[in-house]
């Protein structure tokens, strides 16, 4: 019966022994896939990090082409109009003499005829 109770005293041994291994093994496993969570939740918040800086960097790029553009924009508005101002400049003397002329000879037509 001694033996009995040694295989029985082994086999408990050995349940107990697995138990802890098992349970050792959950723990180690809990632990990896907590590490694994936190590690991939890093690289995701850095991921968006990353995203949102390109984001603003592209946001600021095109917002310094468009006031560029604008800059540019009203800069040859004031240029044609500068060109407009000149060209009227240059034509109202006789375009206001054609004008009186034309009405002068009107009234002296009208008096003659």
């Amino acid at each position: 019966m001694s033996t009995l109770q040694e295989v029985l005293a082994v086999l408990l041994g050995a349940e107990s022994e697995a138990k802890r291994i098992v349970d050792d093994s959950k723990l180690e496993a809990e632990a990896m896939l907590q590490t694994a969570q936190e590690k991939f939740a890093s690289e995701r918040a850095n991921q968006m990090a990353s995203a949102r800086e390109q984001a603003k960097s592209i946001m600021e790029t095109a917002l310094s082409s468009a006031k560029t553009e604008a800059v540019q924009i009203a800069n040859l508005g004031k240029e044609e109009r500068a060109r407009m101002q000149k060209r009227f400049e240059e034509n109202v003397e006789p375009v206001i003499d054609s004008m009186v002329s034309e009405t002068a000879e009107s009234f002296i037509s009208r008096k003659r005829g």
